[in-house]
């Protein structure tokens, strides 16, 4: 019996186009097994032309914090840059980076800047890629179909606004200087090269888990 693959041309050629307009970066490749149920939102979901989504790892600069309040000593000012970090509604206490999933018709640059401004409130200068996260899904009932996505992180610059959460999502969102206690999947993989002294005990990449962003979860 010939497996059928959904996606997985779409994917290709997205991913494709993103190399040949930023040039090469990471990607890390994961198969999952998932319940059939779960499988079953996936496939629907991928039949209305979802292939994942994007996210950003925003960089603001001392230059474009805020004033101080005049109760703040003047030694409260950044002196340095900040990462925008986010908690996610549920159980996962890890902080995460901006995004979301891409809409029919969208790029995954469309998708990230629109995900960050309705999730925080701020305004983007959107980057290269730092990662992309590429997953096979395939049903634990033993259906010969597979569903592809692609999950891409762009680095970012700060261009305005501030944060304002949406609280149907998300829990909360700050600046960080330093890293977190605990940090999810994307970030841990960008803040290893961010903070000099950031080391993950076991990276997301090296074990790729599933993918926690998807809407099967």
């Amino acid at each position: 019996m010939s497996t059928t693959h959904v996606n997985r041309d779409d994917v290709e050629r997205r991913l494709d186009r993103l190399r040949e307009e930023y040039g090469e970066f990471a990607v890390v490749e994961c198969d999952e097994l998932v319940p059939g149920e779960r499988f079953d939102r996936l496939h629907e979901h991928a039949r209305e032309g979802y292939t994942g989504g994007g996210y950003a790892w925003i960089v603001r600069g001392p230059d474009d914090a805020p004033a101080l309040a005049d109760s703040m000593p003047a030694d409260a000012h950044e002196a340095g840059p900040v990462v925008c970090m986010i908690l996610s509604r549920g159980d996962d206490d890890r902080w995460g980076i901006p995004g979301g999933g891409r809409e029919t018709g969208e790029t995954y640059e469309a998708a990230t800047i629109r995900e960050v401004r309705e999730e925080v409130g701020l305004e983007l200068e959107l980057g290269s890629p730092f990662l992309a996260y590429r997953a096979t899904h395939e049903p634990d009932d033993g259906r010969a179909v597979r569903l592809h996505t692609l999950w891409v992180c762009f680095d970012a610059g700060y261009a305005s606004g501030h944060l304002e959460i949406l609280p149907g999502e998300l829990r909360g969102a700050a600046w960080l200087a330093e890293p977190p206690r605990s940090l999810g999947p994307f970030g841990q993989f960008r803040g290893t090269e961010w903070w000099d002294d950031y080391e993950p005990a076991e990276p997301w990449w090296e074990n790729p888990e599933p993918n926690p962003y998807d809407p099967g979860n």
